[in-house]
């Protein structure tokens, strides 16, 4: 008995030992121990979440799960960028210019065509018209639109300027913080070919015009361009130039100073006076 009472006493001071709120360095080191056994069990971990799955999966292809909430008519799903190596997916660009020529005609395409979204975020609706693209000194321009609605006062449109490998840049214009004016540009002023820089303009017009004017300062040349013809759609039509920067070097300048469109019968139109540098309107 004595001996039975011995050990039961011993046994409740181990409990009553056990029993105390560990302090920090208790803490701490059972923190090191548990990282210590993570390491050593990943394997088990990663064979239970595999059985998991699988039985979840089971579990799904019965007959109790829930249908997925459809989403609202009017919404879409995210454009995805083409994985490297698959064509990209022009099935919701429509093409009146045809396509760019070459490996990456596509891609060019696909890149400029998905800025329209972001002229109003969560409106990705209106079709995607590619408008117009062209070649010049190393270089393929594209112009992409999307035909503005009944009583719509904006425009949203965007361009791009490829290399023959698909390097480049391209943005978005317009949006509806940016009413529609009879004559807009903006452009590059940073184009290397064969040795010599160019820059390049381009823009919207009214359709009252039938050539733009484009003028510069440092001795540049005007440009004379004609407007591109963007069908009933679009209430504008587009312009595009290019012209040789006078330096030879990498001090590059946006040179352009003045844009005026005229009619047929040689009256302006309209005008635009340049005020700030590169990608601003004029």
């Amino acid at each position: 008995m004595n001996d039975l009472q011995t050990r039961l006493q011993k046994a409740a001071d181990e409990a009553a030992r056990h029993g105390r709120t560990p302090g920090p360095e208790a803490a701490i080191g059972r923190g090191r121990q548990r990282r210590r056994r993570l390491a050593g069990a990943t394997a088990t971990v990663l064979a239970l979440l595999l059985l998991a799955i699988t039985v979840g999966a089971d579990r799904l292809s019965g007959g109790n799960q829930l249908a997925p909430l459809a989403p609202p008519s009017t919404a879409r799903p995210p454009a995805k960028a083409p994985q490297p190596g698959s064509p990209p997916d022009l099935s919701d660009v429509q093409l009146p210019a045809g396509l760019p020529p070459g490996r990456v005609g596509k891609q060019m395409v696909w890149d400029v065509t998905r800025e329209l979204a972001r002229c109003q975020p969560g409106d990705t609706a209106g079709p995607k018209v590619l408008v117009a693209w062209g070649a010049a000194h190393g270089r393929t321009w594209l112009i992409a639109a999307t035909p503005p609605q009944a009583g719509q006062t904006w425009l949203c449109w965007a361009n791009g300027v490829f290399d023959a490998g698909g390097a480049g840049g391209y943005g978005k214009e317009g949006g509806p913080g940016f009413p529609l004016k009879p004559l807009q540009a903006s452009g590059v002023q940073n184009i290397r070919s064969r040795g010599k820089y160019w820059g390049l303009v381009m823009g919207y017009v009214t359709k009252r015009a039938t050539g733009v004017q484009v003028l510069f300062r440092s001795g540049i040349a005007p440009l004379e361009l004609v407007p591109i013809q963007a069908g009933d759609r679009f209430p504008v039509n587009f312009y595009v130039g290019f012209y040789g920067q006078p330096n030879e070097d990498s001090n590059l300048e946006w040179f352009v100073t003045r844009v005026i469109a005229y009619n047929s019968a040689g009256h302006k139109v309209a005008e635009c006076q340049a005020t700030a540098g590169p990608g601003h309107s004029c």
